[in-house]
């Protein structure tokens, strides 16, 4: 039916759009079969027919329908023929159409965007493909051979320029990662052998003291010994560093070199307070820290008084600090020794305590210095007290 202009309708024609490109890939699309797609086509049809149509009877003879068939009757007894459906153009507005014309190839342009440039269309819709988008990268069609087709082959397909030819969220084939001559590289390059594992490795430096408790005021002596793998090393100087007791920094306080064993004895100068020590090799490496514990001296003095009933122990310390607690002990019958009584040390270092005669007659006393951040604790000579007179 030819449009109506003046209703401002028109039919749709999608094969004349105006694009001499999109109108030859709509007359490919709507074109009639090659001969080679016909192949089979008789038996296909023929197929279809006996599964899906339905089997007609055989045709009346002079009007009398042939028993087994059915005709529609009018009301009065009158055969009729069934009505046919009547079929009419549909008619919309040619801005519409050219809508709808647009859709179709950006539908069709989408879904064939991913097969163009796999080269996977038909040979006549590829060339216009590639005509169309040759542009952007869409390959010509490629000659058609029989037999197995290259991407379900053993053989991997060549990637198009610019992309990779590997999937998306897969590994690449080892072939496909390796680096020229990383193979040989890794052929080429030593490894070590036992004997030298053997022979070499790091330093490892020991350490330990002397003596872990001097008296205060003496020096403490560092043993070291530096092997590698086991083996003394020689001829090494190793450094003693000290860090001093409520002190934040290490400093050097004596050096020596190791022997043939790998062994090494350094002394430190006079501990007044306790004492963290460390050997330390060039370049940085050092033992671990072992501590040094200073005793303090702690000295009493017993003088009688009037008639032995009232007398005076007199305690002195030496490296002890002012405020620094002392305990009176009295030793049992057991050999135990138990408090008394406890005092402070003033400026000098020094104390006092009165015992009674009558208590504590013929009893051995002594003073203990409770150990502290700066020192350990420390025991007086004994004393025993003597009975009144």
């Amino acid at each position: 039916m030819d449009s109506d202009p003046t209703d401002g309708s028109a039919a749709v024609d999608p094969g004349n759009t105006g694009d001499p490109g999109i109108d030859q890939l709509f007359r490919i699309l709507t074109a009639g079969p090659a001969q080679d797609e016909l192949a089979g086509e008789r038996g296909a049809l023929a197929m279809f027919r006996a599964n899906v149509s339905p089997v007609a009877g055989p045709a009346p003879v002079n009007g009398t329908p042939v028993s087994g068939t059915t005709v529609p009757f009018q009301a009065g007894g009158r055969a009729t023929a069934p009505k046919r459906p009547v079929r009419h153009p549909i008619r919309m507005p040619v801005r519409w159409g050219v809508r709808l014309a647009a859709a179709v190839v950006i539908a069709i342009g989408g879904a064939l965007a991913g097969a163009a440039y796999e080269a996977a269309l038909p040979a006549p819709v590829q060339d216009l493909a590639h005509q169309v988008l040759g542009f952007a990268g869409v390959p010509k069609a490629q000659p058609q051979h029989h037999g197995r087709s290259p991407r379900a082959g053993g053989h991997h397909a060549a990637a198009a320029p610019g992309r990779s030819s590997t999937p998306p969220g897969g590994r690449a084939h080892p072939s496909q990662t390796a680096k020229p001559g990383a193979s040989a590289s890794r052929a080429a390059s030593p490894t070590a052998s036992p004997s030298s594992a053997s022979t070499t490795g790091p330093a490892v430096l020991s350490e330990s003291a002397g003596s872990a408790i001097i008296p205060a005021g003496s020096q403490p002596v560092i043993n070291g010994q530096l092997t590698t793998a086991g083996t003394g090393v020689d001829g090494v100087t190793v450094t003693l560093i000290e860090r001093l007791a409520g002190r934040p920094l290490w400093h050097v306080v004596g050096t020596g070199q190791t022997t043939s064993g790998g062994n090494v004895a350094i002394t430190g100068p006079p501990l007044a307070t306790n004492a963290a020590f460390r050997l330390r090799l060039p370049g940085g490496v050092h033992s671990a820290s072992v501590l040094v514990t200073v005793t303090p001296q702690v000295t009493v003095v017993l003088t009688p008084g009037a008639s032995s009933v009232r007398d005076l122990l007199t305690v002195a310390t030496q490296y002890a600090r002012r405020g620094n607690v002392v305990w009176l002990q009295v030793q049992s019958a057991s050999g135990s020794w138990v408090d008394l009584r406890s005092k402070r040390l003033n400026a000098a270092g020094k104390t006092w305590f009165i015992l009674s005669g009558k208590r504590l007659k013929n009893e051995t006393v002594q003073v203990v210095l409770v150990a502290t951040v700066r020192h350990g604790s420390a025991t007086s000579n004994p004393e025993t007290v003597p009975p009144p007179a």
